[in-house]
């Protein structure tokens, strides 16, 4: 594949100090320029504060969105690639596209997808779609037609999810942004309880009235436990019920990506990825996953699936090559390799 001159319009969190440093959008920059791309990040939610008018929310969007334009022009971009987008104007990418016959524009995607009206004007307008839940995807590709809709993994690199040699002090960690409204509280409720019944060192973030944690502080918290367990927005408590087809998260990448064992709700299509009890352990519930608990502290397996699960990521969907799976994608290239995802590409209605 040639060298492409790419702007990446995403979030990118430029006023955060760095927070945020391991944010999907870096990572997936990060992978285009090891392929050999020249890669200009926009960070379109930071450019409409900056340009708002006595600091009235959205009122930058107009000159944020003419800036976006200017921009591709100005590089005769190759590929717009949209970060979840919502700012963007669906008459800004159709003035991109008739200023830029030959540009492609993609949108990644790594949240739900219960978005306003203006999320799927978008949609018409780009040429592929890249979700982290295959699940809806063949269903999409029939209502949205000449679009191609692929799944993508969410991103582990060494570059980002560093390995901290530190003692394990801390016997579990729980990461969960939950606003109190769904699942994950109830989650993280039964995990306080199972942890204080069972006398066990544990660390809730973002859940139960506890503060977040960020930046290299995250990664501290993470490396000083023995199990981080993953359990998201879209998981029931049931897990098997959940609507979820190879759907995960980026914290749950992060974990394994920095070597903790981590522990998940049974996924479907992710023993592909990853085989439970030697890269990953899965969970049908939190009954489940606490007895799963008590079994892995005992004799120290965990430090065992750490190390292969951390392996097995940095392998599977490290920067480069998810980056590079995009690309080919995109522009309709031959595979340079076999994808364990492969499968999930659809467009009108059908594998592709």
């Amino acid at each position: 594949m040639r060298s492409l001159k790419i702007v990446h319009c995403s979030i990118f969190n430029e006023f955060n100090d760095g927070n945020f440093f391991y944010g999907v959008d870096r990572r997936v920059s990060h992978g285009l320029v090891r392929n050999g791309h020249f890669v200009y990040d926009f960070s379109y939610r930071d450019w409409e504060r900056h340009l708002r008018f006595a600091k009235i929310k959205n009122t930058g969007l107009s000159k944020m969105n003419k800036k976006l334009i200017k921009i591709c022009k100005n590089i005769n971009a190759d590929l717009l690639l949209i970060g979840k987008g919502e700012k963007i104007a669906t008459s800004t990418l159709k003035e991109i596209k008739k200023a830029l016959p030959n540009l492609k524009i993609a949108l990644w995607y790594v949240d739900h997808l219960n978005e306003v009206s203006q999320f799927w004007e978008n949609l018409r307008e780009i040429d592929c779609f890249f979700h982290a839940n295959a699940y809806h995807l063949q269903r999409l590709s029939s209502e949205f037609r000449d679009i191609k809709f692929a799944f993508f993994p969410n991103i582990s690199d060494e570059s980002f999810d560093i390995f901290y040699e530190t003692e394990k002090s801390n016997d579990i960690i729980y990461i969960s942004r939950d606003y109190m409204e769904d699942n994950r509280h109830k989650f993280a409720i039964l995990l306080d309880e199972f942890c204080k019944k069972n006398g066990l060192k544990y660390e809730i973030y973002a859940s139960l009235g506890n503060g977040f944690i960020f930046g290299d502080n995250y990664y501290r918290a993470i490396a000083k436990s023995k199990i981080a367990i993953n359990f998201n927005r879209d998981d029931e408590i049931e897990c098997e019920n959940s609507k979820k087809l190879l759907g995960a998260s980026n914290r749950m990448a992060h974990f394994m990506g920095c070597g903790v064992c981590t522990f998940s709700p049974v996924i479907a299509g992710f023993e592909k990825f990853f085989t439970h009890e030697k890269e990953i352990v899965y969970f049908k519930n939190p009954s489940d996953c606490f007895e799963k608990i008590l079994e892995y502290l005992h004799g120290e397996r965990y430090a065992q699936i750490a190390k292969a699960g951390r392996e097995k990521a940095l392998n599977l969907a490290n920067a480069k090559r998810v980056a590079k799976f995009m690309i080919e994608t995109i522009f309709g290239e031959k595979f340079s390799e076999n994808y364990e995802w492969r499968e999930h590409i659809y467009q009108n209605g059908e594998k592709i």
